[in-house]
């Protein structure tokens, strides 16, 4: 993802976003759920728009500049959010087996130690 600007009007973001998406260039703003916020945090006072994927950079800054320009390998949108969510949702399933079992095995040792400890006492 490369950084191709930044904002403070979240409703110019998203026309922006509308406009690149349209002709196949995925955009991702930064803080469009929690809006900016003021602070220390760098880029935190602002929307951020970035190109999800970099051989696009070049073609966004192009389409901006001139709406006539035909980006080069557009992305079908909707394709590519749905190969997105379908591999966070392998990676999630990944991770929550993953977790059942390392919690299962501390489970079986707490349950062990423990019966260990008591047959010992006696």
């Amino acid at each position: 993802m490369k950084l191709l600007m930044k904002l403070h009007d979240l409703d110019e973001a998203r026309s922006i976003k509308h406009r690149l998406e349209t002709v196949g260039l995925p955009i991702f703003i930064g803080s469009e759920k929690s809006g900016p916020a003021m602070g220390a945090m760098p880029l935190a006072d602002c929307y951020t728009m970035w190109v999800e994927l970099d051989i696009q950079y070049n073609c966004a800054l192009r389409y901006l500049n001139d709406e006539e320009y035909e980006p080069l390998k557009p992305v079908d949108i909707d394709q590519y959010r749905g190969s997105q969510e379908s591999a966070s949702g392998e990676f999630r399933n990944k991770f929550a087996k993953i977790n059942e079992y390392i919690l299962n095995t501390i489970m079986l040792s707490v349950v062990g130690l423990l019966g260990f400890y008591l047959l010992s006492s006696m």
